[in-house]
């Protein structure tokens, strides 16, 4: 038997008992409540539930992120599920995180919202661009956290190793704001959807402004990992910051696996860029979504038969 949230089975058994008992149940894997994949799969299934294609009525299972998701869908579980790019990346093939097996089977539907890495400095700071943080103090985040990663990552881009800085400095990102304003740090990675109220910090207590990464190197280092995306954090997305910042991102994939007949993909996805435009207008994390991104854009595993035909139809694809 599924493994689906009693409370949301519970409301939709309510609400139309006949209709449930016609339609077939179409789950898709989230993460947690309070953060952002859950949001993003519930405005997914609201557009899929308007049309039901092949019948579904489509569900969400929060979950503790994408270990668990995978689970979900070599068990199952679920027929959907929203993975980080590079966890999907090393799933595929049973890397970190993922040593109970490789899933050969998984396939990307779409690429959805990115949670981008920005640098801040303090003005007067004399660092105008990422090549700069070199003798700097920066501060890179926990061992092991997100925020490391996308640090590390972006840092890779601009070819600066850790030995390079003066101090390369492990703060949780909500202390960072406070020690870089008071003169401890001369940068900080802030990586997260945009805005994000570290960042707001920064930028309100002391003007910190943005480390630019050079459009180049962005897009150098996306060709050699493609599980990671060039985006823009658009101007004013901080109230003091009005010019675009390109910067270095990792995408949320609404990932199936083999087990969904291309047919049902097709469909599916077929019904999503139907509803694009709503789909965009359900939650704000969504808004940064283009349409022309979503075949390629961070996806570093192969693509489902079925959006591979619909993406080839939409003169998309690859």
């Amino acid at each position: 038997m599924r493994v689906v949230a009693a409370a949301v089975l519970a409301a939709m058994t309510m609400a139309a008992p006949a209709a449930a008992e016609e339609r077939k149940l179409l789950v898709i894997a989230s993460g947690d409540v309070a953060g952002y994949y859950y949001p993003v799969a519930g405005a997914l299934c609201r557009v899929i539930n308007k049309d039901h294609p092949r019948g579904w009525t489509c569900v969400v299972q929060p979950t503790a992120g994408s270990a668990a998701n995978v689970a979900l869908l070599k068990s199952g579980d679920a027929d959907l599920a929203i993975l980080q790019s590079r966890a999907a990346m090393l799933a595929l093939a049973g890397g970190e995180g993922f040593k109970d097996g490789a899933v050969p089977e998984l396939r990307a539907l779409m690429a959805l919202h990115g949670e981008a890495a920005l640098a801040l400095t303090k003005p007067g700071s004399g660092i105008e661009q990422m090549a700069g943080l070199k003798g700097k103090r920066v501060n890179l985040g926990r061992p092991g956290s997100f925020q490391r990663m996308m640090a590390d990552e972006a840092l890779s881009a601009a070819g600066i190793s850790e030995g390079d800085l003066a101090a390369a400095v492990e703060l949780d990102v909500g202390d960072a704001a406070g020690q870089l304003c008071e003169g401890n740090l001369d940068a900080a990675f802030f990586s997260g959807v945009h805005p994000m109220a570290e960042a707001a910090a920064a930028i309100e207590q002391c003007a910190a402004q943005p480390v630019p990464l050079a459009a180049r190197a962005l897009d150098a280092k996306v060709r050699r990992d493609p599980w990671l995306s060039r985006v823009t954090i658009k101007g004013e997305t901080y109230e003091a910051i009005r010019d675009d910042q390109p910067a270095l991102a990792v995408k949320a994939v609404l990932v199936a696996t083999t087990r969904l007949p291309a047919e049902d993909a097709y469909d599916l996805l077929k019904t999503i860029h139907a509803n694009f435009a709503a789909l965009l207008r359900l939650h704000p994390v969504l808004r940064q979504v283009a349409k022309g991104e979503a075949e390629r854009d961070g996806i570093a595993i192969p693509v489902h038969d079925g959006a591979a035909k619909l993406f080839g139809e939409m003169g998309l694809a690859k």
